[in-house]
């Protein structure tokens, strides 16, 4: 089982990725924060109130070298039927049980990419490589899908524990979850579209 350190893309003022009524930044917290509380004391949440690209954070933080990074992101793009998600991991790097783990599972959940593990000389990638980190970036589906984020905000809980399953992490069993601390947008989402379909 490993311990996964997870930094949210973006905050501190960029929204990132912007698409049907919904925010990269705080949708990526959202989910964050319920694999913290799935993971317990199996992950740590980075401070979310940072932008760790803009900061250096990588550089500037001592992460356990036993933990394995995962940054959080989703995509956008000017066509709305661009659709589906993929690990990004540093360029020359072969991926490794866990990368394939989490594409595997993009392949089946965020369908869509012909490239599912995509290595790229990015800059917390670059960051993270110099100091030995594990590392991936993640691409949880398009925010500019429909589909995507549809399924995101309706299917965020499972979502988080697949992701922690991809570490060998067993989520926690919770009924009860602190929709306040998961996010506004999915709370939203719930009221106003899936009480309809369930007539609830």
């Amino acid at each position: 089982m490993a311990k996964v350190f997870i930094i949210c893309g973006h905050g501190d003022g960029d929204s990132g990725a912007v698409g049907n009524g919904y925010q990269e930044e705080e949708r990526v917290r959202a989910l964050a924060k319920i694999m913290k509380e799935k993971g317990g004391e199996n992950v740590i949440l980075g401070d979310i109130n940072r932008n760790w690209y803009k900061e250096d954070l990588i550089t500037k933080t001592d992460i356990p070298k036993d933990s394995k990074i995962l940054e959080l992101h989703m995509d956008a793009y000017g066509n709305p039927e661009a659709k589906g998600g993929h690990v990004i991991i540093m360029e020359g790097l072969q991926p490794d049980q866990w990368d394939k783990n989490i594409a595997s599972l993009m392949e089946e959940i965020f369908p869509g990419r012909a490239v599912l593990i995509n290595p790229r000389n990015l800059g917390n990638a670059r960051r993270a490589e110099a100091k030995r980190y594990n590392y991936r970036l993640l691409e949880c589906g398009f925010i500019t899908n429909k589909r995507d984020i549809e399924f995101f905000n309706s299917n965020i809980e499972m979502i988080a524990e697949r992701l922690l399953k991809c570490f060998d992490i067993e989520p926690a069993k919770n009924n009860k979850l602190d929709y306040e601390a998961i996010g506004k947008a999915t709370v939203d989402f719930y009221n106003n579209t899936l009480k309809g379909l369930l007539n609830v």
